[in-house]
């Protein structure tokens, strides 16, 4: 089945329908529109599917499910509140959206009759056909300033955009509209921030991370509408998605801007005062002129190379991802950066393999993400002691490995990929015990004293551990090898002779393990036998693999099974049935 989601233009589909042949073998095309003459194009001999609002029933239940997120199931809702909450249930005319958004505006108050009934007498009851936008913007006014901001930060990124938590969560805190709390780091207390939005359904995830912080978020078209319309009216935030909405912004000296396509014909309306700006698509116009920067975001340009940001000085977060080809320039003088907490490089690959060591010298870092292509290590002498991510660093084939003071580093990332002498690795390890992610690749053997002991009993706050490389031969796999509060493990090229999966059964903790390839070369089945009691989430490859069974019983939480190849049979208790057809999610 291929799913068409909320398609806006007929001439989509006119492209798309040559390129899927009808050949009568029970394929489907699922589309979805707003608009009843597209839905119509599709197929001129049926009759569209109208998906209807909710009836008074299924409004009140979806309102008390959002107004009361933590009522047991058989615990009834009180009767002067379930009287009002039939009355702002209606009020939302049986539209989901407006439901949740109100109910989650109830469940940020006390549960008494009083603090329900001042939010309905909030609501203009008299003002007919504005009901969706009243409350969504009754929601935006709940919100405390703080949250406020964060909330409007949102209409920078396109429609329909997968925002990463912790992209945003960088910004956020470089923009410095984070209060500060006591015990907490500035990353913390914007977690928190981003929950909350969550909790009063301004936001929606899209997905989390093993630990259950939030991995991917989005925002639902109307209230990024809401959140575009008013920070244009607080001059909070510009956006240019069409020519058209230039001439609405000509004049406007706006402290954010973002473009979302045609940087180039865009960037002349931007004030050369504005403090952030957003770049998605072709077309990177000349940014070194905007030289009160604080944020520079960069999407998906195909090649790129860096010149003038030495000129930024003011910068504090600069993130370039999904570029194809990426260079900084000789004049690329990073150490004159001395305000830079972030640099967010995920999925751009570095043309030259490196970035320029005057990056370290920054004093202010936060963060350093370059997965894509490792890039060298930090010398010894340069304080980083504000540093909290560092993914990935090449790693010297040399018996002592040092970093920097990193006393505040909670992931690593390292890349040994022509490793023969691992002792350095291994002392590095041993001086990092308060680390709660680690992810190691080579393209050679991982011996096993990286593991036990560097890891066992050392890192007993590890959460998350991802191994890429071949383990020595003759090693068997047990539970007992890794930390034992792990709740994420990805392995990779491991090239074990025997099943894993009993063992790995056995980590209490585990709630979400990824099996890349060749992990098991041992033969054409693997058997999960027991086990895995709060494992969620599973995506295996099993190229090589004839049959894959779990037996009753095991995985009783599993929520998402992803595997790559069709061929494989599937052998599901009844439990997990559904899960047998799963292919690629």
């Amino acid at each position: 089945m291929i799913i068409l989601d909320d398609v806006w233009e007929i001439d989509l589909w006119e492209q798309l329908k040559h390129a899927l042949p009808d050949d009568k073998n029970g394929s489907r095309v699922l589309m979805t529109s707003r608009f009843m003459n597209i839905a119509k194009s599709a197929d001129s001999k049926m009759t569209p599917y109208e998906l209807a609002f909710l009836n008074e029933k299924k409004s009140l239940d979806l309102f008390l499910k959002k107004a009361l997120p933590y009522q047991e199931p058989d615990e009834e809702c009180p009767s002067d509140l379930l009287e009002l909450a039939d009355k702002l249930s209606k009020k939302c005319k049986g539209l989901p959206l407006a439901l949740i958004v109100l109910g989650g505006i109830i469940s940020t108050r006390d549960k008494t009759f009083q603090d329900w009934k001042r939010v309905s007498d909030t609501l203009d009851w008299h003002e007919e056909g504005k009901d969706c936008m009243q409350v969504l913007a009754m929601s935006y006014e709940d919100t405390p300033y703080y949250l406020k901001a964060c909330f409007l930060y949102l209409a920078s990124f396109p429609e329909d955009y997968m925002i990463s938590a912790r992209s945003l969560i960088s910004m956020w805190v470089a923009e410095g509209i984070i209060p500060r709390r006591e015990k907490r780091t500035m990353e913390d207390t914007a977690e928190v921030c981003l929950e909350q939005l969550v909790q009063r359904s301004l936001v929606q995830v899209s997905s989390r991370h093993a630990n259950g912080s939030i991995k991917y978020c989005r925002v639902h078209d109307l209230l990024r509408d809401l959140a575009m319309h008013e920070g244009i009216k607080e001059n909070f935030v510009s956006v240019f998605p069409k020519p058209q909405d230039c001439v609405n912004h000509l004049d406007r000296a706006t402290r954010r801007a973002s473009l979302q396509s045609n940087c180039a014909e865009f960037i002349e309306y931007v004030s050369l005062t504005a403090r952030s700006l957003f770049l998605f698509g072709q077309g990177i116009p000349m940014y070194s002129e905007f030289k009160l920067l604080r944020i520079l975001e960069i999407v998906g340009v195909r090649e790129i190379k860096l010149r003038g940001l030495d000129r930024l000085i003011h910068l504090k977060y600069l993130g370039i991802s999904i570029c194809f080809w990426l260079e900084f320039s000789n004049d690329c003088y990073l150490y004159r950066l001395k305000n830079l907490e972030t640099l967010n490089l995920r999925g751009t690959y570095l043309v030259n393999g490196d970035i320029p060591m005057g990056l370290w010298t920054t004093g202010t870092l936060r963060h350093v993400i370059c997965e894509a292509v490792p890039v060298c290590a930090p010398p010894p002498n340069v304080d980083l002691t504000n540093l909290q991510t560092l993914k990935f660093i090449r790693v010297a084939d040399t018996r002592k490995t040092r970093l920097p003071c990193v006393k505040n580093l909670r992931k690593l990332g390292l890349d040994h990929r022509r490793a023969t002498n691992w002792d350095g690795v291994v002392h590095l390890l041993g001086t990092l015990p308060y680390l709660l992610s680690i992810a190691l690749r080579t393209t050679h053997y991982i011996p096993m004293e990286i593991v036990y002991p560097t890891m066992v009993p050392n890192y007993q706050n590890l959460q998350s551990l991802s191994l890429c490389g071949r383990w020595s031969e003759g090693v068997t796999l047990e539970a007992g090898l890794f930390p034992p509060h792990l709740i994420k493990l990805s392995l990779n090229d491991s090239e074990l002779r025997q099943d894993p999966m009993l063992q790995l059964g056995k980590l209490k903790n585990l709630r979400k393990l990824k099996l890349y390839a060749k992990v098991y070369i041992g033969g054409m089945e693997m058997i999960c036998p027991a086990g895995f009691p709060v494992l969620e989430n599973m995506f295996i490859e099993l190229a090589g693999i004839a049959s894959f069974t779990v037996k009753q019983g095991v995985m009783p939480k599993l929520k998402h099974f992803q595997n790559d190849n069709f061929r494989t049979i599937l052998n599901m208790p009844p439990e997990l049935e559904h899960f047998s057809k799963a292919v690629f999610g």
